[in-house]
């Protein structure tokens, strides 16, 4: 029982064992689904927004042109499932007050749920470390039960052993946690942006400011989103 304690794969089980434990017991379930999710999209970014774009010039357009039925019509065909409900509401002639609340509101929740999927790496990323330390002092124990024997050489592998955990607890907290938290932070950041320029977009719609002045003016805020991310990355 003592050599599979002092086993290396012993001191992965107690650092991986650990932070699962504590991803399960400090998470929902949905929470924990959502977070490993968003690790298939994290890298991918968070796409350009030529469609959504293209969809409200057209939907403006048309309310330009006073041509309701056809942009309700239009409405129901627009992807984004934020900018739809915008739309819809300039086109169903909800006050300015109205909808920005709503989609106000709409954001802050996008916000919300994807700043959890960031916080649930911070977390594992702190407690990485601890559950390291812990495998280390388990794999200490272990070792100084063999003094007695004073066999030098068992002692200092059990000893480079032991201090494996806190090899893997590190390299769990600064290589895969922290990274894929900060990738998550920079992705809502960006997604953010975008929304509010997708809510800007909708505002001059419904101000019925011109399409030609909708689409340079979101043309200049996704050249500002760009350049920012730019120099974030």
């Amino acid at each position: 029982a003592l050599k599979s304690a002092l086993r290396p794969g012993a001191r992965l089980v107690i650092v991986g064992g650990g932070v699962i434990c504590v991803a399960l017991l400090a998470f929902r379930g949905d929470e924990i689904r959502a977070a490993l999710s968003a690790i298939a999209a994290v890298f991918r970014g968070t796409g350009g927004l030529d469609r959504e774009v293209a969809d409200l010039l057209d939907v403006s357009k048309l309310l330009y042109g006073k041509q309701i039925a056809a942009a309700d019509e239009r409405v129901r065909k627009v992807g984004s499932p934020f900018l739809k409900l915008g739309l819809q509401m300039v086109v169903d002639g909800a006050s300015l007050d109205d909808l920005m609340h709503v989609m106000n509101w709409r954001i802050q929740k996008q916000a919300e749920a994807e700043q959890a999927q960031s916080r649930f790496f911070r977390v594992l990323a702190s407690f990485a470390p601890a559950f390291g330390l812990l495998g280390t002092l388990a794999g200490m124990v272990g070792m100084l039960k063999q003094l007695g024997g004073g066999d030098i050489g068992l002692i200092g592998s059990s000893m480079a052993i032991a201090m494996l955990a806190t090899l893997y607890g590190l390299i769990l907290a600064n290589l895969v946690f922290k990274p894929l938290a900060i990738k998550l932070e920079q992705r809502t950041t960006e997604h953010v942006a975008q929304l509010n320029i997708l809510l800007e977009g909708v505002v001059l719609t419904h101000l019925n400011r011109s399409p030609s002045v909708i689409q340079e003016t979101l043309a200049t805020y996704l050249m500002d989103v760009r350049e920012e991310a730019g120099r974030g990355r």
